[in-house]
């Protein structure tokens, strides 16, 4: 019976396709042939443990587990196979943020948004991204998010912009239905003041649910 806290660690050191790892999984696999062949009633059954119900001998042995470095053969670990992808994913990020700094890239009207550390909201494919990662559970809120940041809006503004026949004017009688009317002085809408962060857009667009939508349709995706 094997203890482990990483159900997906455990297939792979009994995985023998190619992968970074694959020279220690040939090793268990043919140790573990040696042993099933020994007596056919031999089983190993693994049972999942999470590291957070803190077991003591499950956590002495995740420390000894992580404290023993082995090396296969003279192989560099920094040219294994995902520490190969893990170069070319950072590569490829690097690039995307700085073409992302580029107006004519991202859109002029782009929102641009803070992380909580103060630095500018930069696209990421961790997890979605951290766009889609917060607005990515509800169609039709992150369709309207999407037009929020990047202008393109059923708004008054983006109809004088593109010179579409469409009224101009907003519901509380301001001359331009422009985004910073509606986020920062609009009467007829919850006001954020200056939205920094994309919680901040979440509790605007909780608040008013069908705001950036299109008028035949309230709920947003139209």
């Amino acid at each position: 019976m094997v203890f482990t806290d990483s159900m997906g660690r455990a297939h792979r050191a009994v995985d023998p396709e190619v992968h970074s790892g694959q020279a220690f999984s040939l090793a268990v696999c043919c140790a573990l042939q040696e042993w099933f062949e020994a007596d056919d009633l031999r089983r190993i059954t693994f049972v999942y443990v999470p590291s957070a119900l803190r077991w003591d001998i499950h956590g002495e042995a995740h420390k000894y587990v992580t404290e023993l470095k082995v090396r296969v053969g003279r192989r560099r670990t920094d040219n294994s196979i995902d520490a190969l992808r893990s170069r070319a994913a950072h590569s490829v990020l690097d690039s995307w943020n700085s073409t992302f700094q580029d107006p004519t890239y991202r859109g002029s009207e782009f929102l641009e948004l803070q992380q909580l550390d103060r630095r500018l909201l930069q696209p990421s494919y961790l997890n979605g991204g951290p766009w889609l990662s917060t607005f990515g559970h509800s169609i039709t809120e992150f369709a309207r998010v999407c037009r929020c940041i990047t202008g393109h809006a059923p708004i008054g503004a983006y109809y004088h912009r593109f010179k579409i026949n469409e009224p101009h004017g907003c519901t509380c009688g301001a001359a331009l239905q422009s985004r910073q009317h509606i986020l920062f002085r609009c009467h007829d809408h919850y006001s954020v003041h200056y939205p920094r962060f994309l919680g901040d857009i979440a509790s605007f667009m909780k608040y008013n649910p069908t705001v950036f939508g299109f008028t035949w349709d309230p709920s947003g995706v139209g």
